[in-house]
């Protein structure tokens, strides 16, 4: 893709993408860098896109990237909360199993991953970078951030289900008590 074909798509979609984008993020600022990273995709040429359904995919794009940032909001409002230690986020049951699995969560990072792992965790998922930027953070390769990530997930998955199946196996054996 052109740049000029680019920059027809913008001159065509960008207030319909910009509108779509802060219905749903509520930040004028963020809309605007919502769409700007889906043009720049373009630019870069590592997405590509049709013609006869650019509107289509662009709107999507539009909307994963707003779902994505507020996911990753969530995520880093929980691990705030859990490292400001904000008596007050304790309200209900719901939020106090939540911050006690995060207590749990970053026990287990400090305590069984290498300090590799972790440093990437952190710069992924608590700084919110890209894997890319991440790896030019650690000056390590695009593709070591993903298996370090890949590995540490697996082992998190592993050690969470392991960690439901035996407080579900005591809590059936202590009822038969």
């Amino acid at each position: 893709m052109t740049r000029k074909d680019v920059e027809s798509l913008f001159k065509t979609h960008y207030t319909e993408m910009y509108h779509l984008a802060l219905t749903l993020l509520f930040d004028e600022a963020e809309s605007k860098d919502v769409v700007s990273d889906v043009f720049s995709n373009l630019l870069s040429g590592r997405t590509i896109v049709r013609t006869d359904n650019a509107r289509a995919f662009l709107l999507a794009s539009v909307r994963h990237r707003c779902l994505n940032v507020l996911r990753h909001k969530q995520v880093k409002e929980r691990f705030a909360r859990l490292l400001t230690d904000d008596g007050d986020a304790l309200v209900s049951k719901d939020t106090v199993e939540e911050q006690m699995q995060m207590e749990e969560l970053m026990r287990y990072l400090q305590d069984c991953l290498p300090p590799m792992s972790i440093e990437i965790f952190r710069l992924r998922y608590l700084q919110e970078m890209t894997c890319q930027e991440a790896a030019e953070a650690l000056n390590v390769s695009r593709q070591t951030v993903h298996t370090h990530l890949r590995q540490t997930m697996e082992k998190i998955r592993k050690y969470f289900a392991t960690r439901n199946t035996a407080a579900t196996n005591f809590n059936s054996n202590s009822k038969a008590i």
